[in-house]
This record gives structure tokens, C-alpha cells and sequence, in this order.
């Protein structure tokens, strides 16, 4: 469960990052029709100057795990796939109301019909989470409680056999459901909402197809008013190493007349790495990233807005793709 941890602020993106009482939203508005929403390619003072942004949680390896299948070759295609289920309500961005958040149980199990699943990196596995220990490659076991912060799970996929459409089985309490991997991949993510405030939000890629460097980012997704707010985030690898944090604004922008979004990735020590813009809509987010010559580079994944209220909501998951070179 992600803890108080994401409860923090940013700065403006036109002002230099130094903490204080984080962005106001009348600037954020005029921001959003700047050219990178006042971004630019400038180094940082180290995770933007903003203490809390380190309190987000990294991905943690205690509960990694790989099980070779019997007899198994090198997986025909190789699939990264990141879940995370808890608050995760429908998008309600232009509205100034939120959902309330609630605790669950997910414990359950994800398999698949063919190849191996490995455990790459959990997010808030906490005291009463755990991973099963495993004999069987197809299938991993899990305790997962929300109070009420999200969880989830970094893996790796590999499918054996000539499967023509791979699925990932997801089975919990408090959710059903099956993710068919070609379209993950193809795609910005899905979103699957269980009862009350609950869901599930998984991105993924065929890494086998990829030729150029890729990773998740996650965090979130704050809304201070109706149609106007702020994200944050950490950067990470495909094997969920850190790569760095990103900052961002969001809302409708007047005279682009379109709702959209801008941010700027750095690593740790505040080098930049990407300035990224784009749109979102109903959930999804749609963007590009590279610097203010080039956006090559591709941004993409799920949101689910909230205020910043200390108790999970809010919360983005992206996949992005880079341009061959590390961000």
C-alpha cells in the first residue's frame, strides 16, 4: 500500500523548484498555453528541489522471483507488464469532487496458459503483503491489502509456445478479470473498475519488438480544482530501477482550446532527461517526449485524478518509451 508518502507538492512549472506552497492554479492555467507548459531542457536541483518527492515509494525487489519452465527454450516474445490495483476510481478530472477512498483486499493470484512469469519488483508490499513461494513458472500468488494505497506488481512475461493471442490471467477478491497482452502492448493501458472506488490499471509492452530503451513511471495525478492540476512522479527502468522523477502540470488550456498535459523528467542528480507533452481524456493519457527540438520518445498510460488528501487518491501509472538514448 502506497502510504502518506504521495502526499506532497510542486512548484509551478515557470518557477524554480524550491519547495514552499506548490503551484497556483491561475498560473497553471496560463502555464498550459506556454510552449512545454514552461518547461525546459535546464538541469534541476535534484528531485526538483522538492524533499517530498523522494517519499515516494520505489519499487521493491524483496519479493522478485523467476521459475523456469520444464524443458522451457527462450521465450518466443517477451512481455513487461506493470499492474496496480487499489483507489483507482473513473476519471473525473473536470469536475471539483472526488471519490472517497476505501481499504480492500486483493489477495489473489496472476497466470498465465503458457511460458513463465517472473516477479520483477512489488510496489507497497507492506507488513501483511506478501508473494507465495513458487514451483509452478505460470502463476504467482499474492496477499495484497489497500488501506486504501495502492499496490502492485513489475513483471516479465515470457510466452514459449505459439500462443496467438497471450493472456494474463488477474484473479483477486475483490477482482476478475483477464488482460490480453498483444493489446496491452499495442495501447496506452487498460483500466478495470471493481466495486466502489476500486481498480485495476495495467500498461505494458512487447519488449521483444522494442529496439530502443523503456520503463514506467508512476506517482500522482493531483487535481487542486476542477480542470487544472499537477503530477509527479519516479522514473524507472523496465527492470524497475530508478531512473529519475518527473514534474507536470494538466487542465484545459484556453487557446489551445484542448485539455492537455506538460512535464519534464530529470535523473538524480537533476541532469535533465526529456521534456514530454500531450493530451488526456476519460482516463488516458496520450504524449510524447523528447526535448524542445525533437519529441520522439512516447509517454503514454492511465490516470485517475483526485485531490491531494493523503489517502491514495490521485494516482498515474505511464509507460514510456525513449529514442534510443537514456533519459
Amino acid at each position: 500500500m502506497i502510504r502518506g508518502a504521495f502526499s506532497i507538492v510542486i512548484t509551478a512549472s515557470v518557477v524554480a523548484c524550491s519547495g514552499g506552497s506548490g503551484p497556483d492554479a491561475t498560473q497553471i492555467r496560463s502555464d498550459l498555453d506556454a510552449n512545454f507548459g514552461g518547461y525546459t531542457n535546464a538541469a534541476e536541483q535534484p528531485n526538483f528541489g522538492d524533499a517530498d518527492m523522494l517519499a515516494i515509494p520505489k519499487l521493491d525487489v524483496t519479493f522478485a522471483s523467476q521459475v523456469a519452465a520444464a524443458g522451457s527454450s527462450t521465450p518466443a516474445r517477451s512481455y513487461r507488464v506493470a499492474l496496480l490495483w487499489g483507489h483507482f476510481p473513473a476519471a473525473n478530472a473536470d469536475s471539483d469532487s472526488d471519490t472517497d477512498a476505501s481499504p480492500a483486499t486483493w489477495t489473489g493470484s496472476v497466470s498465465v496458459e503458457q511460458g513463465a512469469i517472473d516477479v520483477v519488483r512489488t510496489l507497497s508490499f507492506d507488513d501483511g503483503d506478501s508473494i507465495a513461494p513458487r514451483d509452478d513458472p505460470r502463476a504467482v500468488s499474492f496477499v495484497s491489502h489497500t488501506l486504501p494505497y495502492v499496490d502492485g506488481l513489475l513483471l516479465k512475461i515470457g510466452v514459449t509456445g505459439q500462443e496467438a493471442s497471450p493472456v494474463l490471467h488477474f484473479a483477486t477478491d475483490e477482482l476478475t478479470t483477464d488482460v490480453p497482452l498483444d493489446a496491452l502492448a499495442a495501447g496506452p493501458g487498460s483500466v478495470v473498475h471493481a466495486s466502489g472506488d476500486q481498480g485495476l490499471a495495467v500498461v505494458g509492452w512487447n519488449e521483444s519488438a522494442q529496439t530502443c530503451p523503456g520503463g514506467i513511471a508512476y506517482g500522482r495525478w493531483v487535481k487542486l480544482q476542477a480542470g487544472v492540476g499537477t503530477l509527479r512522479a519516479r522514473v524507472v527502468s523496465a527492470a524497475g530501477e530508478d531512473r529519475g522523477f518527473a514534474e507536470g502540470i494538466w487542465g484545459h488550456a484556453q487557446k489551445r482550446d484542448a485539455a492537455v498535459f506538460f512535464g519534464k523528467t530529470i535523473d538524480a542528480t537533476g541532469k535533465f532527461g526529456a521534456l514530454i507533452e500531450g493530451k488526456y481524456a476519460d482516463g488516458q493519457i496520450d504524449g510524447t517526449m523528447g526535448d524542445d527540438v525533437s519529441q520522439t520518445g512516447t509517454f503514454v498510460g492511465l490516470y485517475s485524478d483526485g485531490h491531494d488528501m493523503n489517502d491514495g487518491r490521485g494516482v498515474f501509472v505511464a509507460k514510456w518509451m525513449g529514442t534510443c538514448s537514456p533519459i
